[in-house]
């Protein structure tokens, strides 16, 4: 799927979510239907003004109107290398607050 594909399903989405039909946000969009179906459809693309009007009648970031759920989904080898990632991070965050107790302790031993 290309970014124009993803852009209009993510606006046909947020459409329907916000309960309008492809008229009344043509309307306050003041653009024609057709041109916003050739947008839904990823037929045309929209322009950095449009976006932004598009974001303020729906309520939504201009990201979010680029996110796609179609990213790679995680298996086992990639929980394998989170794990391990997150026993090293432990081990340096545990290695480290060992030595910031005991230099601690040091401190108010000798003063």
């Amino acid at each position: 799927m290309n970014i124009k594909q993803v852009f209009g399903n993510n606006l046909h989405e947020y459409r329907k979510a916000r309960g309008m039909s492809q008229e009344s946000l043509a309307e306050k969009l003041e653009i024609s239907v057709k041109q916003l179906s050739t947008l839904e459809t990823g037929k045309s693309f929209v322009s950095a003004e449009l976006l932004e009007k598009i974001s303020e009648i729906l309520s939504v970031s201009p990201s979010a109107l680029f996110y796609s759920t179609e990213e790679k989904s995680i298996d086992e080898s990639d929980l394998s290398i989170i794990d391990t990632i997150i026993e090293e991070e432990f081990q340096k965050a545990t290695l480290s607050a060992k030595i910031r107790i005991h230099n601690k302790v040091l401190e108010n031993t000798i003063l």
